[in-house]
């Protein structure tokens, strides 16, 4: 039975493997590949972004928005001014006036009613703009939580974060009570995470923790955010990192860096890109003309004008063999 489950479970990863692509550009338009390389949606796109799962495609063809498959077949009738991807069964389309919702069937089930969406549904409520004001609605349409606010952001866990209109950041239950965030909502997930507060002084900038004690000193030129306990920092001209007690990691010695994915950075040093590791091992040399962030265990890179995509080997999975599109990723 064990040897089952380990099996199912085997065959379980594959498949959702297998449903990751990654957007592509050939003779300047975009389409999509698999993790073997092969082209599944074919590049004839001006623009094309991937949603959940990637069964519902967005593209856009002479500056209309459609959706296709993961095969590439049109599904939604490419014909609004404005979409954004599906979230939860809905996705929010512009008529080049007002903005509703479709479900995956292309029918209207929210009216083209609203100036604004942020991002659409997320746990249950989507959050929507009318008259400059913001608020929540359901998925049925009701406004749950009145249009009052400035700005409104999305329900990634039972509260959000929203700016009221006299400057106050707060958060907000789905009930629509908003209180200050004093670590009351312990498991709470938020659109705009919570970071050590930025220290600015003539000497530089660093971290502080939230009660206030100095994390990472105010010597550096620049500051990343922290990501997977990493901080990236720039000193005289040169990037290295720290870790979130203000240890460094890496003495400041790369050209360029990113922030930590996957237990990976990528930095350039003499002109060449390659990764280091969250203990500062260098695991992939400088050896690319450009390289990305790891998604899902594979990351893009550029060499010779060309770009592929690499594992955490540095071993090359996918030639470079199509033009350069910064920001692709296997999801």
């Amino acid at each position: 039975m064990r040897k089952l489950f380990i099996v199912l479970f085997a065959l379980f990863i594959i498949s959702c493997k297998t449903n990751q692509l990654a957007i592509i550009k050939l003779d300047d338009k975009f389409g999509c590949i698999n993790r073997s390389g092969q082209i599944v949606v074919k590049p004839m796109w001006d623009f094309i972004l991937q949603g959940k799962g990637n069964k519902q495609i967005l593209v856009e063809k002479d500056s209309l928005d459609g959706f296709v498959d993961n095969n590439g077949k049109v599904i939604i009738k490419v014909q609004y001014k404005d979409a954004m991807i599906f979230y939860e069964g809905l996705a929010a389309v512009g008529n080049g006036i007002k903005y509703g919702f479709i479900n995956t069937k292309g029918d209207t089930v929210i009216p083209f009613i609203y100036d604004e969406i942020f991002l659409g549904f997320s746990n249950g409520l989507s959050d929507v703009k009318l008259n400059k004001h913001c608020g929540y609605i359901n998925k049925k349409g009701k406004v749950v939580i009145p249009l009052i606010y400035e700005t409104c952001y999305p329900f990634r866990s039972e509260v959000a974060q929203i700016l009221t209109f006299d400057g106050k950041d707060l958060l907000i239950n789905k009930k629509g009570k908003t209180f200050e965030d004093d670590g009351q909502v312990p498991d709470k997930k938020l659109w705009r995470p919570n970071q050590p507060l930025l220290l600015e002084m003539k000497s530089g900038r660093g971290w502080l923790n939230n009660k206030g004690d100095t994390i990472v000193p105010p010597i550096y030129s620049s500051v990343g955010i922290f990501q997977e306990g990493r901080s990236i920092v720039q000193f005289k001209g040169k990037w290295g990192v720290v870790d979130n007690k203000g240890k460094i990691i890496i003495e400041p010695k790369f050209d360029q860096m990113w922030h930590y994915k996957e237990g990976l950075a990528n930095f350039e040093l003499d002109g060449k890109w390659g990764y280091v590791d969250r203990n500062g091992i260098i695991l992939i040399k400088p050896q690319f003309d450009y390289a990305g962030s790891f998604n899902n265990g594979l990351a893009y890179f550029e060499l010779n004008g060309k770009s592929g995509f690499i594992n955490k080997k540095g071993m090359v999975i996918i030639q470079p063999t199509f033009e350069l599109n910064r920001g692709s990723q296997f999801e």
